[in-house]
């Protein structure tokens, strides 16, 4: 891979004088007010890699006016996200442009808030709490599998994130907010949450730019808020005149209205829900959605790891409906959507500003600096990943998983602020597979040509994946003919 550019001069002489801090090598070859923007708008996630092979693990880019240190390794992200995390906050004009979308949620708080929110909301995401929904997820499963048995019957193709977004959707639906939601209020919380992901990506990457240059979409973006908070008021305000008693098919939402804080013997306000019921629905429904259209791009392109998952799910659940105590046993299922979220993790940066001076690999840090740790290369980093391109899911055995650093696989973030959400993101994904090769057979449309990595707040698909599914037969004819 030939990356363009060269090691600004001036940088690179500053970080050989002896006596001066170093500083980390500047990615140059840009425009002079744009920096590297053009080059990571042109080739996307590979100016990561081609930057670490050619730069090394810590270096900077210019991405308008505004610099950035990108980490590339796990004992960065040890350094920045536990071991010195009191160093690094979520401050700055990045996680401002967040705040406007999710308020201050779980995701971006801080501070004695943050701790508040986190201790509210713990409880209710361990996994005994998660194997409660899975009836749920499984009934959401089925009825939008009603689409894809028509798309069988009538021999059209799919499309990955059309089939897999109102899927997971639904899911997150019915397990954030029961029942208490209309087929309407789910599409427009689809459809505008879809819209102001991208916007605040893109308000990212102009940050920094003269007040001038405008970013498309502001309008609509301000709608697409008033549009979200619309319906979610709603469904708290249902919520809170009408609570639902507590047992197994207790919504996240009612469970969230109904705890009370144990230090302060406080309720969450009605703001405060709708900063976590949206934070947990944006974060969860997109980033799902792409984790599994990407490994069912990797399944269709591996026929042999396909046939294995089905045989198992076969042995397992048989021809029944899944159930909690299934999911421990579908080793190997948890192991391709593992492996998948370490090729294409949906959410493919950690971000933080250093509050502090600090240093990282010998390298100066100043207060103010903007760290980004590059998740999708630390994915691929050759000391933790041989041949890193290939598609094992094998690399997930309690053995080999042992044997590398802990944070070399961290597709949901690490310490503290590891994403909440993890193991159910993880059950999500399992049944899904498990219940899609139950179901059906499927192959890909154009097997030759996958989709590529798409950068925005999330990792999308340049060019959607086409595949067909044909109805498995009675006792299970299709596991024998055809994958």
């Amino acid at each position: 891979m030939e990356l363009n550019t060269v090691v600004d001069s001036a940088s690179s002489s500053a970080s050989q004088a002896p006596g001066l801090p170093r500083t980390p090598p500047l990615v140059g070859g840009g425009l002079p007010l744009l920096g590297s923007l053009p080059a990571l708008l042109s080739q996307q996630a590979e100016l990561f890699l081609g930057a670490r092979a050619r730069y090394g693990d810590v270096y900077r880019m210019r991405l308008g006016p505004v610099s950035v240190t990108v980490v590339n390794h796990p004992r960065h992200v040890q350094h920045v996200f536990r071991d010195s995390s009191a160093k690094y906050g979520k401050g700055g004009a990045l996680w401002d442009s967040v705040r406007t979308l999710l308020g201050n949620g779980l995701g971006v708080s801080e501070g004695d808030y943050w701790l508040r929110q986190r201790r509210m909301m713990q409880r209710h995401f361990h996994r005994e709490q998660i194997d409660e929904l899975v009836s749920l997820m499984v009934d959401a499963i089925d009825e939008e599998l009603a689409v894809w048995d028509a798309a069988a019957e009538a021999g059209s193709p799919l499309s990955a994130m059309r089939a897999f977004s109102p899927l997971v959707m639904r899911m997150i639906v019915r397990t954030l907010f029961g029942g208490d939601i209309s087929r309407e209020e789910v599409e427009v919380i689809a459809a505008s949450g879809t819209f102001a992901f991208g916007h605040v990506f893109r308000g990212i990457i102009a940050q920094g730019l003269p007040a001038w240059v405008p970013v498309p979409g502001g309008r609509r973006y301000q709608r697409a808020l008033r549009d979200m908070d619309a319906v979610l008021f709603k469904i708290i305000e249902r919520g809170q005149r009408h609570p639902q008693p507590a047992g197994a098919s207790r919504s996240l939402l009612a469970s969230l209205i109904g705890t009370v804080d144990p230090e302060t013997g406080q309720r969450m306000t009605a703001g405060q829900l709708r900063d976590e019921a949206l934070t947990l629905l944006l974060a969860g429904y997109e980033s799902s959605a792409l984790a599994l259209s990407w490994t069912l791009q990797l399944l269709l392109r591996d026929p042999a790891a396909l046939a294995e998952l089905r045989a198992e799910v076969d042995a397992v659940v048989g021809g029944g409906r899944p159930n909690a105590s299934h999911l421990y046993q579908l080793h190997y299922t948890r192991m391709v959507f593992q492996e998948a979220l370490r090729m294409y993790p949906p959410i493919w940066w950690l971000a933080r500003v250093a509050l502090v001076d600090d240093e990282i690999d010998g390298f100066h840090i100043p207060a103010g600096t903007f760290v980004l740790a590059a998740t999708y290369a630390i994915h691929r980093h050759p000391e933790f990943w041989e041949d890193p391109e290939r598609f094992d899911p094998g690399r997930f055995t309690p053995e080999r998983t042992a044997s590398r650093h802990k944070l070399a696989w961290i597709p949901f973030g690490t310490g503290q602020r590891q994403c909440i959400g993890r193991d159910f993101a993880l059950v999500e994904g399992q049944l899904v597979l498990a219940r899609l090769v139950q179901r059906y057979t499927l192959a890909a449309v154009q097997p030759d040509r996958p989709a590529v990595p798409a950068l925005s707040m999330t990792l999308r698909m340049k060019k959607e994946m086409s595949f067909r599914v044909t109805r498995r037969g009675p006792g299970r004819e299709g596991a024998r003919a055809g994958v």
